[in-house]
């Protein structure tokens, strides 16, 4: 391994470091954790996402502050959380259903939430019918979506049915990451690490 390179690897792991360290845990970190996962790059912070994750689940334990997010948010914090094996109760999914015991129509217009919520679903534990009802809804919502997305959209979300929980740097470059917080030094350290491989 050139010395360049492994130089340019540990300045990069750092930036990454500096950029998910901060005090004040956001929905932004979330999403960088979320990134860091499904690239791989997750082994090299793993005290930093923990603190991250910590923080995160005594927010999202406060009904006031689910109250207050979108399906997109909720879902995906449920699934880290769960995934991490966080005790995270499938009722926060409620929130989503309207009077009529069903899930609220304006969130079928929320492509990536449904997608989000289609993978939090395959975390269900026996019993919670819940989620068994995010599954049904989400996947048939996303089917007849297909016929009207664009290709990039589409090809994500068959992606989400193929591969629930995706990690690869192929997938990554699917989102729309470039708005997203470190999405550039997260695709050239993932890149970076892919070439040893």
């Amino acid at each position: 391994m050139p010395e360049d390179t492994v130089v340019k690897h540990a300045k990069l792991v750092e930036v990454v470091r500096e950029l998910i360290t901060n005090n004040d845990v956001t929905f932004d970190d979330l999403l960088m954790v979320d990134a860091l996962e499904r690239l791989g790059l997750d082994y090299h912070y793993e005290d930093e996402i923990n603190l991250i994750l910590e923080q995160c689940y005594l927010q999202f334990t406060n009904k006031d502050f689910i109250e207050y997010r979108n399906l997109y948010e909720v879902s995906l914090c449920f699934r880290i959380l769960r995934q991490k094996g966080f005790r995270v109760s499938a009722d926060v999914f409620k929130l989503l259903k309207g009077k009529n015991g069903q899930f609220v129509e304006t969130l079928k217009h929320d492509i990536r939430g449904l997608m989000e919520l289609y993978e939090a679903s395959q975390l269900c534990i026996e019993g919670e019918n819940i989620l068994d009802e995010a599954a049904t809804f989400s996947s048939h919502i996303l089917q007849k979506s297909l016929n009207v997305l664009d290709d990039k959209e589409a090809r994500m979300v068959r992606c989400t049915f193929q591969h629930p929980h995706r990690r690869n740097l192929m997938y990554f470059t699917l989102l729309n990451s470039p708005k997203e917080n470190g999405a550039t030094v997260f695709k050239e350290l993932a890149e970076l690490e892919q070439g040893w491989k």
